[in-house]
């Protein structure tokens, strides 16, 4: 059953008279599925969670920043693996007029970002983007300038107002500048590309003598079938099916010359039933059979 988002107009959330909102926040596991009438600019300051926003799940982390315009539906959850730190979220809220009035009638973040301000600093190309991932110093400089709004907005000082608009215009400004720089963006994708395939890849090294399901494999990274099929094959320069099969023949190779289990045990015991299929890809990556290979040692 597809679960409904619920919708949040900011009513709740809003002290009177403002239309901006900082806070601090350990996410639950349970789904509170979600739209809402403003705009809110998400940091990851801990912990491991997943987010789901525009009916794709992401895996979330520390420097992780979203940018939910209105109407978007999206959570974070933490992970039910109680072994697993909660996911802790920084959230910057606001409705457009807080920057300026003039904005009242915007409702995403590149209205704003085409704003006079910001025209001449914002890509086109970086307008459809909600996420992206902060790495070194950078990371510290985002997460410092939470903390400060953060600050300001509880404890609520003289100017607290007019300081808080002036924090959200440096967060935009220093989103725009880590967009604007292509090669961060690019290191940000591969990093993130190459953890999914390497924590993939230890899963099937682990498990390669247990039925290994594509399916199973690419639900863990969070990506469709096809396209984790495409990124492990840019990533490793093989398919899925042909790594499980180097595992496999790898570690049959170890048993035909350490032990004196027969052939058709070891290809049990490394995930294979059917030993004419086991043989036939065995002398594919091999260039021998099993036997002749145990034979040459």
């Amino acid at each position: 059953m597809k679960i409904q988002p619920t919708h949040n107009t900011g009513k709740n959330i809003f002290r009177p008279g403002e239309s901006v909102y900082i806070n601090r926040t350990t996410e639950q596991i349970e789904s509170h599925l979600h739209t809402h009438d403003f705009i809110e600019i998400a940091y990851v300051a801990s912990g491991e969670g997943t987010h789901q926003i525009n009916g794709k799940k992401y895996s979330v982390s520390k420097g992780d920043i979203f940018l939910i315009n209105y109407n978007v539906a999206h959570e974070f959850r933490s992970l039910p693996d109680k072994s697993k730190p909660r996911l802790v979220v920084y959230n910057c809220i606001f409705k457009p007029e807080f920057i300026d009035y003039t904005l009242i009638n915007c409702k995403g973040f590149h209205h704003i970002a085409n704003h006079f301000l910001f025209r001449s600093l914002f890509p086109n190309e970086a307008e459809a983007v909600n996420d992206l991932k902060v790495l070194g110093k950078d990371c510290y400089e985002i997460e410092e300038l939470y903390m400060k709004m953060y600050s300001e907005y509880t404890q609520q000082k003289i100017g607290y107002i007019e300081i808080l608009r002036a924090y959200v215009i440096e967060l935009f400004v220093n989103i725009i500048r880590l967009y604007n720089d292509t090669e961060k963006i690019e290191n940000r994708i591969n990093i993130r590309r190459r953890n999914i395939v390497e924590n993939a890849m230890i899963y099937m090294k682990e498990n390669y003598d247990k039925e290994l399901k594509l399916e199973d494999i690419s639900m863990m990274s969070f990506f469709s079938r096809n396209y984790f099929c495409r990124m492990f094959k840019e990533t490793t320069g093989m398919t899925v099916s042909e790594y499980i099969q180097k595992i496999r023949i790898q570690e049959a190779c170890r048993l035909l010359k350490e032990t004196d289990n027969t052939v058709i045990d070891i290809a049990q015991q490394v995930g294979y039933k059917d030993i004419k299929f086991f043989n036939k890809v065995f002398k594919r990556n091999v260039g021998l059979t099993p036997g002749k290979y145990r034979e040459s040692l």
